[in-house]
């Protein structure tokens, strides 16, 4: 028997293979190589140019503020109700607008949307009934 080292240029056979498993290319990951860059795509991030869920929130809050001032320091507590309920319908439709613009923006990214729009429909729905309230309250205590 005769043995040789592996890296001679002596022997010009053909390298055996041996398949265990299936035949399924594998992704080869590369470590170390001197010279190649490795770059990082980070997930885009919504960041719209207005948020209209930080007015929202503002607006929801004064709404609240509105309510403690009117109810329970004049002691208006059907008009503050009123005033209330139409603050937190105009601040649902804020957060209406800000699940609007976040679906066109995931639309253009290729993502789903549904989220964005299950958010929509139940911010607009809540705000109407915020807004009906409001009216029949208001109506009330103007005295129609």
């Amino acid at each position: 028997m005769q043995t040789t080292a592996p890296w001679s240029s002596d022997e010009k056979q053909p390298p055996t293979q041996v398949v265990v498993g299936t035949t399924k290319s594998q992704q080869q990951v590369l470590t170390g190589q001197v010279g190649q860059q490795v770059l990082y795509v980070p997930n885009p991030k919504f960041k719209p140019d207005t948020n209209f869920r930080h007015i929202s929130y503002i607006v929801m809050t004064v709404g609240i503020g509105v309510y403690v001032l009117v109810g329970f320091f004049l002691f208006q507590e059907d008009l503050a109700c009123g005033l209330c309920s139409f603050i937190w319908a105009i601040g649902l439709m804020l957060d209406a607008a800000y699940y609007n613009s976040k679906a066109t923006w995931q639309s253009e990214q290729g993502q789903s949307t549904t989220k964005s729009i299950f958010g929509l429909l139940g911010n607009a729905i809540f705000g109407f009934i915020c807004l009906a309230i409001a009216f029949f309250i208001l109506l009330d205590t103007i005295g129609f």
